[in-house]
């Protein structure tokens, strides 16, 4: 088969057709040997007009209608991507919380490596890490400690904290000691001492405020006010006759003493409410913190890696981003 001569674009309503770039204009053009001959004959031009290349395909047979279809197929996937654009507007109007929230990062803390940890962390992934819901429990079981219990509870808490905090310090500022200082590539310019310290702060400084902030002040004021409603609301539900009538007639029925029984009452169920709000308050606190952390300390903190340490200079992965550079 003879390959068409021309090597020209062709000009179809101002766009351009490259001939060897569209595989769609050699399936139409390609083997039809009549079209070939005319284009040999065809004047050495830049490019054809539009009717100049209709008169062209429709010496063809089946040329014209190839070409429609080809039309017709760009012509409907533009018209599904405006369509999905117009979609996607639509619903960020329609939900404007969602387009909110998608703006937003949750994103947990990266390393200075960018390289994710999958090791085995017994203050993260093991039973040690409830301790610091310990000042939850406490607030919780307020009603039902002696006196001095909700603070013990805080102190446990924040043991943990800072417990967790040296252990991550210690060990992100060994994990930097040991690829940076094996490095050989490193700019004379850049002190390594002082960006290894850097990192290792970093480090310290993002999971003691997310921990204090997360783990302790966080939930710990969110169920001392979810257990303070429920005590409200059975206060203001004993001020019912009908209410209290109902409460000593089924405390007469189990035998118990109305009085004990109301007291018990008082305590256990804001006690009850408290524990089932923990689970549904960890993950949203925690996801709330890294926002706030991302838009506020982490990109402070990074700065202070990549620009006074010098981590931009030493190639630092971390410091490949434009919010980690001084503008």
């Amino acid at each position: 088969m003879k390959t068409l001569p021309v090597q020209r674009p062709l000009t179809l309503g101002g766009s351009t057709i490259q001939n060897t770039a569209r595989p769609g204009r050699r399936a139409c053009l390609g083997p039809h040997a009549a079209l070939q001959k005319d284009a040999s004959a065809a004047p050495s031009r830049d490019s054809f007009s539009d009717d100049e290349a209709l008169r062209a395909v429709s010496n063809v047979p089946d040329g014209g209608k190839a070409l429609e279809t080809t039309l017709a197929a760009s012509s409907n996937s533009t018209s599904g991507l405006l369509q999905r654009e117009a979609l996607g507007s639509s619903s960020a109007a329609a939900n404007p919380l969602a387009a909110l929230l998608a703006r937003i990062d949750f994103s947990e803390p990266i390393s200075f490596d960018r390289e994710e940890k999958t090791e085995y962390d017994p203050l993260r992934d093991g039973p040690l890490r409830y301790l610091g819901y310990a000042n939850e429990l406490g607030e919780a079981f307020a009603a039902w400690l002696f006196q001095g219990g909700v603070p013990l509870s805080y102190a446990v808490a924040i043991s943990y904290v800072l417990f967790d905090t040296w252990d991550k310090y210690n060990k992100t500022r060994a994990d930097a000691q040991q690829k940076l200082t094996a490095r050989q590539d490193m700019p004379a310019s850049v002190d390594k001492a002082k960006l290894i310290s850097a990192i290792a702060l970093e480090r310290g400084v993002d999971t003691v405020v997310w921990q204090l902030i997360a783990s302790v002040a966080a939930p710990g004021y969110t169920i001392h006010t979810i257990v303070a409603i429920v005590r409200e609301l059975l206060g203001e539900g004993e001020k019912s006759e009908q209410a209290t009538a109902a409460i000593f007639h089924s405390a007469a029925l189990l035998g118990i003493p109305g009085d004990v029984f109301l007291e018990n009452m008082n305590k256990s169920i804001p006690t009850a409410v408290g524990l089932l709000a923990i689970p549904f308050i960890v993950h949203p606190i925690d996801s709330g913190v890294h926002a706030l952390l991302n838009a506020t300390l982490r990109p402070a903190l990074r700065r202070l890696i990549c620009n006074e340490a010098r981590g931009i200079e030493a190639g630092l992965r971390i410091c490949q981003c434009s919010e980690c550079r001084e503008t």
